[in-house]
């Protein structure tokens, strides 16, 4: 038996390979698994679950027939991307929803999964603009407004972050190797696995010799990857995205 983890697949009307890589995917890793979880980023942005796209609608058609005809536990914790995806789309994903930091048992390892933003303290523009679109209140104020703007503002924040994104170094992206230490105490755990950083890996945690590491579950580009946990290894596997 295995578990499978994905995250940052920023799928977009823009991107049809990657909605396909997903797709083919979903149609070859489905034998022994216990459990997928979604480690954020499904989507390039997402402005509300009363959007509703060809692409939304598709890949809640996927992952529901994916559920339900292979018995698979799906589970999902929010990216930077798409955190605003709420309970509705969840149930017509077949997907449940889980806290941004959540300690599971796999496979007799204690292990934290999250979607791996909060991980990047030294970004500290972006953590300041975490706390505040994290803001229930506004957050309730967003859904209020109507569809059309939404979208406008969801596209702006988008291809805003995407401009920053391109000129901060490596060291602001990736995390703080003292959070990562810090978490992996108070929750009890000997790994971490996130996303977010699009730095695919498995990496020692310094300070903390070989008995605990963290896996970067890595992003959707030119090519793929997840994490496949069985009782005897945890490793990175990698596929080619295909051209269309």
């Amino acid at each position: 038996m295995r578990t499978l983890f994905i995250a940052d697949l920023h799928l977009s009307e823009t991107s049809p390979q990657l909605t396909r890589a997903f797709f083919t995917f979903l149609e070859q890793e489905n034998t022994d698994v216990d459990a997928l979880y979604i480690l954020g980023d499904l989507f390039e942005v997402w402005i509300g679950d009363d959007e509703h796209t060809p692409l939304m609608d598709e890949v809640a058609q996927k992952l529901s027939q994916y559920h339900q005809r292979f018995n698979i536990p799906i589970y999902y914790i929010h990216g930077n991307r798409d955190f605003m995806i709420g309970k509705r789309y969840a149930k017509q994903s077949c997907m449940q929803l889980l806290p941004e930091h959540y300690e599971i048992d796999l496979y007799a390892q204690r292990v934290l999964i999250m979607h791996g933003d909060t991980l990047c303290l030294a970004d500290k523009n972006y953590q300041r603009l975490r706390k505040i679109i994290h803001n229930p209140l506004l957050q309730f104020i967003f859904n209020c407004l109507p569809l059309k703007l939404r979208k406008k503002i969801g596209w702006k924040i988008r291809t805003a972050s995407q401009s920053k994104k391109a000129y901060k170094k490596g060291n602001v992206m990736g995390v703080t190797e003292s959070e990562v230490q810090r978490l992996l105490n108070v929750h009890q755990c000997t790994l971490l696995i996130h996303g977010h950083t699009h730095q695919v890996g498995s990496y020692s945690v310094l300070g903390e010799g070989d008995n605990k590491c963290r896996m970067d579950v890595g992003d959707w580009f030119n090519e793929y990857s997840f994490i496949e946990a069985t009782a005897s290894s945890t490793q990175i596997i990698f596929r080619p995205v295909l051209p269309i």
